[in-house]
């Protein structure tokens, strides 16, 4: 009788397959001479994969031993052998953009990458190069960006050959067309650019992939000229390009390339064309980069401040970029040597934001104004208007005014800190009172409010401890009435 397969048999055959895989693979590899036959049976595998059964992940894992070991060998350099380690190669760069296997393809590749250096195919081969360019290739002509490839790869750039090789080829790599034409594979070579990390952090822990190349010590100077050249290219190429390219510009620029530029200053129309053109993530990210060249050139730009007090509008706080926002807003009201009349307007309209913004978000403006305040203590007659004016109805700061300076907000006074006094959570309530009594002498750190969301005040509320109200000269052990009640003296609850 045959026995049907059970829960158990199913369990056991994933194991059983990679057993009889792994098993294959040592015959194949302890033959005196390579069976081709097998070979190219593993290669059919995974070109089969998955519609076999068999994962690809598996096929390539054993297709990695199997090669690390050949390379090694004289076998590697015979015709068959050769055909069938680039027909791997092929099926790996596929595999690359299935996003369920790309990150074994990409260890599989690299690790391949790092034996073939030390045992090349051809005398005098040396670092295969041409491999890390398949690579690229591949991950930028993919129809989607490769997310997940990108990640995993990313990893392995950390390593400085790894880098300087990628950087080269990327140089290469630059499409011919303008990039609002090709949209797909623009974005995906950006992705590719902002792995090129020349960063400190990189470069002091100084690790290597392939072993030979440690004794070519990595020299910044030429790849800061590539960088250089690369970011040229990229903007020969990106004219007229939509809001999601045009963000992505703007990231790649401020994380990979802004601190690297022999001539930071040549951004300057780049930065305001975008800040005045875009709103919202766009015009955050150009502000960040202009701060940058403020900071580094000591270069004033006209209408800064303005564009920031417009920033804050109640839907940024649905904005991904929002905590950067905060961030950058505190380090350019930093001056003490700013206006009265133009801080006062940033103090009014955290105020108001303040009073309609999420929970966590109030918290941040309040200890913002506070802080502000602290900076500018001409200001603090803003607080002391407010205790004056708790039964006006009128208040002179006109919100829709898009000049800051022009806003009123320096004859106006600090209601909304007031009314936030009788918010429903306790930590804003408790945040708000801070104008009942003198300031704080040192400014709030604004820092730990950026990452906190709203389950955040939840948990440190349920955290924290309420002070016990007494209700009753006995506590009670039960839901029955207390003791020497004239009911419980003469009745029994039953």
């Amino acid at each position: 009788m045959k026995r049907l397969a059970g829960k158990q048999d199913e369990d056991m055959g994933e194991p059983l397959a990679k057993m009889r895989l792994q098993s294959k693979a040592n015959s194949l590899l302890n033959a005196k001479n390579v069976d081709t036959k097998a070979l190219e049976g593993f290669v059919r595998l995974l070109k089969d994969s998955p519609e076999n059964g068999v994962p690809a992940g598996e096929i390539m894992s054993v297709l990695e031993v199997i090669f690390k070991n050949l390379l090694k060998r004289s076998e590697k350099s015979t015709p068959a052998v050769h055909k069938l380690y680039e027909e791997t190669w092929v099926l790996l760069r596929q595999n690359l953009l299935v996003d369920s296997e790309c990150s074994v393809a990409v260890k599989v590749c690299m690790q391949l990458i790092k034996v073939e250096a030390k045992y090349p195919l051809a005398p005098k081969k040396g670092w295969p190069t041409h491999r890390i360019r398949e690579i690229l290739e591949t991950l930028l002509n993919a129809d989607e960006t490769p997310t997940n490839a990108l990640t995993n790869y990313s990893k392995y750039c950390k390593n400085l050959d790894v880098l300087e090789v990628t950087l080269k080829q990327v140089l290469k790599l630059v499409p011919k067309e303008d990039f609002k034409d090709i949209p797909v594979r623009a974005m995906n070579f950006l992705s590719i650019v902002n792995l090129l990390d020349l960063g400190k952090t990189v470069l002091s822990t100084a690790d290597y992939h392939v072993e030979s190349a440690k004794s070519q010590t990595f020299d910044l100077e030429p790849n800061k000229t590539r960088l250089n050249d690369l970011w040229l290219a990229i903007m020969n190429k990106s004219s007229e390009v939509d809001e999601k390219l045009h963000r992505q510009l703007l990231v790649v620029l401020l994380e990979r390339i802004i601190n690297h530029l022999n001539d930071p200053i040549q951004l300057t129309d780049f930065l305001m064309d975008s800040l005045h053109q875009f709103d919202g993530p766009i015009a955050l990210l150009a502000l960040q980069g202009i701060f940058t060249l403020m900071q580094k050139q000591n270069i004033t730009y006209p209408d800064v401040y303005e564009k920031l007090y417009n920033m804050f509008y109640p839907r940024m706080f649905y904005n991904k970029y929002k905590a950067r926002l905060f961030y950058l807003a505190d380090i350019f009201l930093t001056s003490t040597h700013l206006p009265e009349n133009l801080v006062a307007a940033f103090v009014k309209r955290l105020a108001r934001l303040a009073l309609q913004s999420p929970t966590e978000d109030a918290v941040i403006m309040i200890r913002f104004v506070c802080n502000l305040l602290l900076r500018h203590t001409g200001l603090q007659k803003l607080i002391r208007a407010s205790h004056a004016s708790v039964d006006e109805v009128s208040d002179p700061y006109n919100e829709t005014e898009t000049d800051p300076v022009k806003s009123g907000a320096i004859n106006s006074s600090l209601w909304e800190i007031t009314l936030l006094q009788k918010h429903a959570v306790p930590e804003v309530a408790n945040a708000a009172r801070f104008i009942n009594s003198s300031l704080p002498v040192m400014e709030f750190d604004l820092a730990p409010l950026l990452d906190r969301k709203e389950c955040n005040v939840f948990d440190d509320e349920l955290q924290s401890k309420a002070k016990q109200f007494a209700l009753n000269y006995e506590r009670p052990a039960n839901l029955a009435l207390p003791k020497h009640e004239f009911v419980t003296k003469y009745w029994e609850l039953i």
